[in-house]
């Protein structure tokens, strides 16, 4: 299939909602018409064979799902509405990019994104980037900076192992925007991505939970393992949500576990980190590693 041909075919199939996009696929940039009242949102998020996937335990259609719902799920923890995608792909000649493109344009009609273009090129491995943008009330989008003291601390789900087919959490998007103060989308591991929050806030966080389990994960691979694409979330109020502890003055971005006694210890912010340090500042072989290579189906990075 020619690069003509395979366009066309995605032109066919594509989704398009609405009359924002006042012109898609086929020209050399698509046009967008804001509506009144409203912020919009952007985001970006890689795929990559062999990293974020793989073709021995992916089938070609799980692959563009998960595509699509990695860049999804940073519009809801912002408490977005998605509108549309821009869609790059790098591929081999020899992949299904029908079989990747049936899957990603399924899970862009599901959330209702209309794809409005994107690129297409060669390469020995698949490499695809999905850029979105989304929209909020004026002033309502939900920021990692908006944590204070005395806020609860929340999961939307289970922890601890890579998710083969992410499920963007919009449906908590209601609850969301009226009463989450802070919220981040947890991709590198809790602990990580609970730090991160907090930075952004100027906090600390003592945690009296430990966040829900997948099956078979330990509490360790709950805090520290990625690819969950479940929320954390601050809010003053009291939620039907798993609760890990509250959001306090202190050193900024440090995490403390109490015990039942009142004593503390440190949760390190460990997690997945795409450059790790230098051989000989790897930690301790007993610490978790935010260096080892990414596999998308295992419980180890």
């Amino acid at each position: 299939m020619t690069e003509r041909e395979l366009i066309a075919w995605i032109q066919q199939r594509a989704p398009r909602f609405g009359q924002r996009v006042r012109l898609g696929i086929g020209d050399d940039c698509a046009i967008y018409r804001p509506q009144p009242g409203y912020d919009l949102l952007f985001t970006t998020d890689f795929t990559l064979e062999d990293r974020h996937f793989t073709w021995r335990d992916y089938k070609p259609h799980e692959a563009g799902w998960k595509a699509m719902a990695r860049a999804l799920s940073d519009l809801a923890a912002m408490g977005a509405t998605p509108e549309f995608a821009l869609v790059s792909l790098a591929a081999s000649t020899e992949c299904n990019l029908k079989g990747f493109f049936t899957g990603l344009i399924r899970c862009a009609k599901h959330y209702r994104v209309t794809i409005a273009g994107g690129d297409l090129t060669e390469s020995p491995r698949l490499i695809c980037d999905v850029s979105l943008a989304g929209r909020v009330p004026t002033g309502k989008a939900i920021l990692r900076s908006g944590a204070r003291p005395g806020d609860r601390l929340y999961v939307t789900g289970p922890m601890g192992t890579w998710k083969k087919n992410p499920v963007p959490r919009f449906d908590l998007r209601s609850t969301m925007l009226r009463h989450a103060s802070a919220a981040i989308d947890v991709t590198d591991g809790l602990a990580m991505d609970l730090s991160r929050l907090l930075t952004a806030s100027g906090c600390a966080a003592e945690i009296v939970n430990d966040p829900p389990l997948d099956p078979g994960a330990t509490a360790a691979m709950g805090w520290h393992e990625g690819e969950s694409y479940e929320l954390l979330l601050a809010s003053p109020k009291r939620l039907r949500l798993p609760y890990l502890g509250q959001v306090v003055a202190g050193i900024t971005g440090q995490i403390r576990r109490l015990d039942s006694l009142g004593q503390s210890t440190l949760i390190s912010a460990s997690g997945w980190d795409p450059f790790p340090p230098e051989p000989h500042c790897l930690p301790s072989p007993d610490a978790p590693l935010a260096s080892r290579p990414r596999n998308p189906l295992s419980r180890g990075k």
